[in-house]
């Protein structure tokens, strides 16, 4: 094994990886020659269509000499073929305990299962945080049940969910220092600067979002042009050596990169990721509107399917436009040029620029312009009437609403013909119940007193848990609870823990006591 030791300043940053940790294999640098698992050090592991694009990075980064951890990839041929965590062909049983023994040494040892798809660590989009890891993993149990997880979490990502999905297992690692070094600025675009983020132990929290952690702008040579939250701990040195590893990648991989490191407590620096840096201040200028979770983030919190798209997208884009029409927040225009509400990996956005929270650029003559401020007026005594209208109106539209829900019958009565009309017949109840909701959220001021349909759904299920029912049926008597959960067609929902009560309630709270109309909107549209 090459080590090469960097002497910088008093301190020494070695790489690659010493002993304990395990070398797999003892068939030479192509390791096994399996169908089923590859290890990183077989040439083979760098084509993204057996391994996936972490994984095959990692094995032309290890092939180039980088410090990467030792570790095998589960083909997407085995994710492919094989059903995890049930019963295995023997052939790949065989091969895919040889290399859990050899890396866990026989399960003394715990190891990190991640994804790598094909779709993940592209050019053009890094996938990054989309789907599943498994971190500290013992057992063989364990092992297997880490890999159907991270199988799993490929066919819950709308758009990719064909993708194939190789499985990447290396040795846990419990690091003094994480973090993330970008090779080039993202944000200005120069490639003679280097960020670097860092967080006391291992880079999973950073990632993930959890923590902010330390910040740096670095030169080539390490120099903290600029630091925010420095840590204690990464000084020059490691700077200089995160800074040379970011150019050894670059040198590999073409062009700057997104790494992934971590220092180990004897100081190894290790190579945990690396791919192209996606976003970059060079690409060509974004034109169009600047879209955002905006006001729908409550009603739809999570991706949608295909079929919920279908079903529920159009509505909301026809009473957001109504809504911005009928209070002169945007003129009609603007409106009918802008398709209003978009959907981006089945998660919905709006135009945020139609409801001002998106800077526009104005010209000179635009501000010349006397129609604005007439068209203004005329909004602030359109919206005056509206606002005195409103709650006679949300109250008719909430009681029709309930009506119609009343109406649906035991869908396991309904036929497939049946079924459809009543899914489609959804629609123009929820282009009143959204229209009116976005009315009274652009016309009515907030209460920070009110009562919310979440905090009387966490009442209702947090009673109903200690009565000793199970979430359906506490579901099927107190929809209230549905305000937890985001929408879905044809799955139980999944409601969240809350702090238990002591002893159950005699009576659940009537959702009535949800205190604005647009809560009680929102709520009939959820339900």
């Amino acid at each position: 094994m090459r080590t090469v030791d960097r002497h910088l300043g008093e301190k020494v940053l070695t790489t690659p990886v010493p002993p304990p940790l395990p070398a797999l294999g003892g068939q030479g640098a192509r390791g096994r020659r399996g169908v089923w698992v590859l290890e990183l050090a077989d040439e083979r592991a760098t084509d993204p269509a057996r391994t996936g694009g972490k994984a095959a990075a990692l094995a032309r980064a290890m092939a180039a000499g980088l410090p990467v951890l030792p570790g095998f990839a589960v083909t997407t041929t085995a994710s492919t073929v094989a059903r995890f965590p049930g019963e295995l062909p023997s052939s790949l049983e065989a091969e895919l305990r040889a290399a859990w023994c050899d890396l866990t040494a026989s399960g003394s040892r715990s190891i990190v299962v991640r994804s790598s798809s094909v779709a993940e660590d592209g050019a053009s989009s890094s996938m990054a945080g989309m789907f599943e890891s498994q971190l500290d993993v013992r057992g063989w149990d364990g092992f297997l049940d880490a890999v159907a997880a991270v199988l799993a979490s490929a066919k819950a990502v709308p758009g990719v969910e064909s993708a194939a999905m190789a499985v990447l297992v290396q040795p846990m690692l419990t690091p003094r220092f994480g973090g993330v070094l970008f090779g080039a600025d993202p944000v200005t675009g120069r490639t003679d600067r280097a960020v670097l983020a860092a967080v006391e132990g291992g880079p999973d929290r950073l990632v993930g979002g959890e923590v902010d952690g330390a910040r740096y702008v670095l030169s080539k040579r390490g120099r903290a042009v600029s630091s925010e939250r420095p840590v204690a701990g990464i000084g020059r040195s490691e700077r200089r050596a995160l800074v040379d590893l970011g150019a050894r990648a670059a040198e590999v991989f073409g062009g700057p990169q997104d790494v992934e490191w971590a220092i180990g407590d004897d100081g190894t620096l290790h190579l945990l990721q690396s791919r192209p840096i996606t976003a970059s201040a060079r690409a060509t200028p974004a034109r169009g509107p600047v879209f955002g979770p905006g006001p729908v983030a409550e009603t739809f919190p999570g991706a949608l399917a295909a079929l919920e798209e279908d079903l529920w997208v159009a509505p909301l884009r026809d009473a957001t436009a109504s809504a911005l029409g009928l209070t002169g927040t945007a003129s009609r225009g603007r409106i009918a040029r802008s398709p209003v509400v978009a959907t981006v990996g089945g998660r919905v956005a709006v135009d945020l620029e139609l409801f001002g929270t998106a800077p526009r650029r104005r010209s000179f003559l635009r501000r010349l312009d006397p129609i604005p401020p007439a068209r203004r007026l005329v909004a602030a005594w359109r919206v005056g009437r509206l606002r005195a209208a409103l709650p006679g109106l949300a109250a008719d539209v909430v009681a029709g609403a309930d009506e119609r829900l009343l109406e649906v019958p035991d869908l396991a009565d309904l036929d497939d013909t049946q079924l459809d009309s009543v899914l489609h017949g959804t629609g123009p109840v929820l282009r009143a119940l959204h229209g009116h909701e976005m009315l009274a959220g652009l016309l009515v001021d907030g209460d920070d007193t009110a009562t919310t349909g979440a905090s009387v759904a966490l009442w209702a299920l947090s009673h109903g848990r200690a009565a000793g029912r199970s979430d359906a049926d506490i579901a099927t008597r107190d929809p209230v609870v549905l305000a937890l959960a985001p929408p879905r067609v044809g799955a139980e929902p999944v409601l969240p823990p809350v702090p238990p009560v002591h002893r159950p309630a005699p009576t659940i709270p009537d959702p009535a006591a949800v205190s604005t109309w647009r809560e009680a909107l929102r709520l009939r549209a959820r339900w």
